[in-house]
């Protein structure tokens, strides 16, 4: 980690140990020749690609050390927290803030035009909505002061473009406008507060094993509600929260023979006063 390029190159140098094997395969003919060729066609394509990818990381990495005098200084290949697999190209720091930076090796013609990034007519936006990601990914691993002078760009290492703003906050800015961009930048940060920061981002995102991806907040797992056999009707609510009406609970056995026992007096009186009313 903390090399310009290292990571791509890495990958690069597995694509070309991989084109050495097929073609020994290939030899030996060990193999399927219309397999090996696909498998040998696909692997040269790779390392190409990651080969270019390695030197446009490198070129870029000498344009950001270019505005060093001004105060900016670079992280390189970092790892993408969270993703063990991906990685971080550039971070430069400096009186401007902390920008991300994406570099891209591409060939042929690149445009920026209503909001859509394209290469050879391709559409590639898709690759600044992943910068976007990447940044905001940056920005929770950081100091909540620090947080608001983060931002995401896209260096065009074998272009030439003005810095272009994309949606979700990206800039597309080709390979040699980029020191001017970064120096134009207004300040936000103090020498001591790139350095804190840098210092931090080296720990953190520079080592050997990609940081652990934060725990998620535990799910309170609900007990299933009850099923009603199959003919029961519901009961009804009277109101927000409003329980059912509760079942009248019958008689007890000493409450029935007091019941008997009033209704006997009752009518016992009720006699006597016929009596007394016919004499």
């Amino acid at each position: 980690m903390g090399e310009a390029g290292f990571g791509a190159e890495e990958q690069a140098t597995r694509r070309a140990r991989r084109v050495a094997q097929l073609r020994a395969e290939e030899a030996r003919g060990t193999a399927l020749d219309g397999e090996v060729q696909a498998q040998l066609l696909r692997a040269q394509r790779d390392q190409r690609a990651w080969s270019a990818g390695a030197e446009g990381e490198r070129l870029v990495a000498a344009a950001i050390e270019s505005v060093s005098r001004y105060g900016w200084t670079s992280l390189h290949d970092l790892h993408w927290p969270g993703r063990p697999k991906a990685n971080l190209d550039h971070v430069a720091l400096g009186p401007g803030g902390v920008v991300l930076v994406d570099a891209k090796n591409w060939s042929g013609n690149v445009t920026v035009s209503d909001g859509r990034l394209r290469q050879n007519g391709y559409d590639r936006t898709s690759q600044v909505e992943s910068v976007a990601t990447a940044t905001a990914d940056l920005v929770a691993e950081l100091a909540p002061p620090h947080r608001l002078a983060v931002r995401g760009a896209i260096c065009l290492a074998s272009q030439d473009l003005e810095p272009t703003a994309m949606p979700w906050g990206v800039t597309v800015v080709g390979r040699a406008q980029l020191p001017a961009y970064l120096a134009s930048l207004p300040p936000r940060l103090s020498p001591f507060d790139v350095a804190d920061i840098g210092r931090f981002l080296q720990n953190h995102l520079g080592g050997a094993t990609s940081p652990g991806v934060p725990p998620r907040p535990r799910q309170i797992r609900q007990k299933p509600a009850r099923r009603r056999p199959a003919g029961t009707p519901t009961p009804k609510r009277s109101g927000r929260g409003a329980a059912a009406p509760r079942r009248r609970s019958r008689p007890s056995a000493a409450a029935a023979l007091l019941q008997l026992a009033f209704i006997g007096v009752g009518l016992m009186v009720f006699l006597q006063m016929l009596s007394r009313a016919g004499q």
